[in-house]
């Protein structure tokens, strides 16, 4: 084979592209720290990046989701625990105000405490985090008991909003939510706001014969409360087990990402000081191959 001027200056040309090229790859690893910026530099691992960086995103969105559901659970952790509290100090009232010997006095006392403790459930059922009300259900957005014109308190969440609130992590559903439905209202439908304001009527009254029958209504709804108790601890839970399943994925997810995208700066330091080399030697062969021109001299 005939090898030319013009083959081999084209070669030489030809090689210290490649060297430029390799030169300009490492300097951009070097400046981003990363081994593949584009689908062009290497296809498979760029398609393994953008499938962990999707998952990592997935990841991040069922983290901040369990956060919420963990906020919402404390909160009726707290509220079913004080609500239990009072259930009891109700059904010791009823207990208390069944008793003959009372006097008038002591029965107004019983039922001011009573009307002050009904205010309180109130307050309770209403209760709100960042302007939800956490037992409204499927309508969060609006008080959930409110006093009539005749001084009684009132569930005006409508029965069709009784849907707890649940959260999909992974293909798995967790239900979080409790209504007041499910709290503050017995099996047969009666709220314990009138069960409360019957029974402080009854003890005011000496009406021994309704003081039992709200007796009954409170043990059914404090039983109803502790079951739900029992419930938000075993969410509690589950939601505490997710969120550690989350953070392992997530750091294993970020390891496994670094190792296929990050690039490792002491290796590209050294192959770019020899690709430096290399464009120096290239170079300096260059100017010996390539004969000079009339521009040499200009």
């Amino acid at each position: 084979m005939r090898i030319t001027e013009n083959l081999l200056s084209s070669r030489t040309l030809i090689d210290i592209q490649n060297v430029l090229r390799k030169y300009s790859d490492l300097n951009s690893q070097l400046t981003s720290g990363k081994k593949v910026r584009y689908p062009s530099d290497n296809a498979s691992v760029a398609t393994r990046i953008s499938n962990l960086d999707s998952r990592l995103r997935k990841v991040e969105r069922y983290k901040t989701n369990v956060e919420t559901a963990q906020n919402y659970v404390n909160m009726y952790d707290t509220a079913l625990q004080e609500v239990s509290s009072i259930y009891l100090r109700i059904k010791e009232l009823a207990v208390r105000g069944a008793n003959d010997t009372l006097s008038d006095d002591d029965r107004v006392a019983i039922t001011e405490e009573l009307n002050k403790i009904n205010e309180q459930l109130v307050s309770i059922a209403n209760t709100e985090i960042s302007g939800n009300y956490v037992f409204g259900g499927a309508k969060n957005n609006q008080k959930v008991v409110e006093i009539d014109g005749e001084g009684n308190f009132k569930i005006i969440l409508p029965p069709q909003a009784n849907i707890r609130q649940k959260i999909s992590i992974g293909g798995q559903d967790i239900e979080y939510g409790k209504t007041v439905y499910d709290v503050f209202v017995t099996d047969s439908g009666a709220s314990v706001f009138g069960i409360v304001k019957r029974l402080s009527d009854a003890i005011k009254s000496g009406d021994n014969t309704s003081i039992q029958n709200e007796l009954g209504n409170i043990e059914e709804i404090q039983g109803k409360s502790l079951k739900n108790l029992a419930e938000v601890g075993a969410t509690q839970r589950v939601l505490e087990m997710t969120s550690n399943r989350m953070e392992v994925f997530n750091t294993f997810s970020t390891e496994f990402l670094s190792n296929e995208a990050d690039a490792d700066i002491a290796q590209v330091i050294m192959e770019l000081a020899t690709q430096q080399n290399v464009l120096q030697a290239a170079l300096k062969a260059a100017g010996n191959i390539i004969p000079p021109t009339l521009a040499d001299f200009l």
